[in-house]
C-alpha cells in the first residue's frame, strides 16, 4: 500500500517552507494590531538606516538679510547649523512560548490573541517613547542653534478637569507656533481619553450652531481639531513620574504626572529606525513547543523645542 501524500497547507505553490503561509498570517495579525494602536504615524520625523548605532538629524538656523551698499562685495551671510544625534535603543521584543501539550489540551485558539497583543504592546511602547520626547522638547528653554527658541509649557491649576482651559491652551499653542513660523501642516495635539471627552462636551467646539464647519458631534462625543490643530486620543500617554525609572533611557526620563496634552509639529521629535517591525516563530523540538517573537530596533530623541508645547496641571 502506498503512503498518502499530505496536503501542506502552509506551503506556497506546494513548494518550500511548510510554514510560509502560517508565518504571513502571524505577521499580518501583528502588523494589523500595531497599526490600529499606533497613533503617531506621519507625525514623527523618521530616519531609516541600514547599519550603525546612531545617526545625526541636521538642524539649520535662520538666514538673515541686509541692505546692499552699492559697490560692496556680496560674500554670503553665515547660517548657524547644528545636529542632534539619536542612538538606537536595545532591541525591543515581545515573545511567548506555546507548549505543544498545553495547546493540544486547550479548547480554544490562543495564537491569534497572543499575536494581536504583541502588536499592541510594541505600538504602545513606541508611542510612549515618542510622546515623552515631544513633552521633553516643549520643556527645552533654548533651541539647538542660535535664533531658534525653546518650547512652551502652558499650565493651570484646573487644566485636567476644565475643558475650557484645555481649549484655551490649544489657542495659545497655535499662536505660539504662528509667532515662531511653525507650519500649520504636520501639527498634532495628543490628549488622554479623560480630556478628550471633556472637550467633546464644549458646545462652542463641536456644536453646529457654534461651529458651521461641524468640528465634531456632541451626541457622538467626537472632536477633530482645536485652533486648526488635529486631535488624537490615546491611552498610551506618559502619565507617571519616570525620573527614576531604570527601564527608560536616561534622556527620556521625567515627571509626566501632571501632563494633560502634548502639541507638536513633526519636526519636534525624531525616530531612528534600524530594524522595522519584524516577526519570527519557530518550533523547538527540544522544548516541544513554538516560540513566537515580535521585535524592532528603534531610537527616539527630541529635535526642536520650538515646535512643541506641553499642556499641564500647574505644580
Amino acid at each position: 500500500m502506498s503512503n498518502a501524500t499530505p496536503n501542506r497547507l502552509g506551503q506556497i505553490q506546494n513548494n518550500g517552507d511548510e510554514k510560509a503561509l502560517f508565518m504571513k498570517t502571524y505577521a499580518g495579525e501583528v502588523l494589523t494590531a500595531f497599526m490600529d494602536e499606533y497613533k503617531l504615524e506621519g507625525h514623527i520625523t523618521v530616519r531609516n538606516i541600514s547599519h550603525g548605532k546612531s545617526a545625526s538629524f541636521p538642524v539649520i538656523g535662520l538666514i538673515g538679510s541686509e541692505y546692499h551698499v552699492p559697490g560692496s562685495e556680496i560674500t554670503g551671510l553665515n547660517v548657524p547649523h547644528n545636529e542632534v544625534t539619536i542612538g538606537l535603543d536595545p532591541m525591543l521584543i515581545s515573545h511567548v512560548f506555546i507548549s505543544n501539550i498545553d495547546e493540544a489540551m486547550n479548547h480554544y485558539d490562543v495564537r491569534s490573541d497572543y499575536t494581536r497583543k504583541q502588536g499592541l504592546e510594541l505600538a504602545k511602547q513606541r508611542q510612549f517613547h515618542e510622546l515623552r520626547c515631544a513633552i521633553l522638547a516643549a520643556r527645552q528653554t533654548t533651541g539647538p542653534v542660535d535664533g531658534i527658541p525653546g518650547g512652551m509649557v502652558i499650565t493651570h491649576a484646573n487644566m485636567a478637569s476644565d475643558a475650557s482651559k484645555i481649549a484655551e491652551a490649544f489657542l495659545i499653542a497655535r499662536q505660539n507656533f504662528d509667532e515662531k513660523n511653525i507650519p500649520e501642516e504636520d501639527c498634532v495635539g495628543v490628549v488622554k481619553p479623560a480630556q478628550w471627552y471633556k472637550l467633546t462636551q464644549q458646545k462652542d467646539l463641536v456644536n453646529r450652531d457654534y461651529n458651521p464647519e461641524v468640528n465634531g458631534s456632541l451626541s457622538q462625543a467626537t472632536i477633530y481639531s482645536i485652533a486648526r490643530i488635529p486631535l488624537l486620543k490615546t491611552n498610551h500617554f506618559p502619565s507617571a513620574n519616570d525620573t527614576a525609572n531604570q527601564k527608560i533611557p536616561q534622556s527620556r526620563r521625567g515627571d509626566f504626572s501632571k501632563t494633560v496634552a502634548s502639541i507638536f509639529h513633526k519636526s519636534a521629535v525624531g525616530t531612528l529606525k534600524l530594524l522595522d517591525l519584524a516577526l519570527e516563530d519557530g518550533y523547538d523540538m527540544r522544548r516541544q513547543g513554538t516560540l513566537m517573537l515580535s521585535k524592532f530596533a528603534l531610537g527616539h530623541g527630541t529635535l526642536r523645542g520650538d515646535a512643541a508645547v506641553e499642556v499641564a496641571v500647574a505644580p
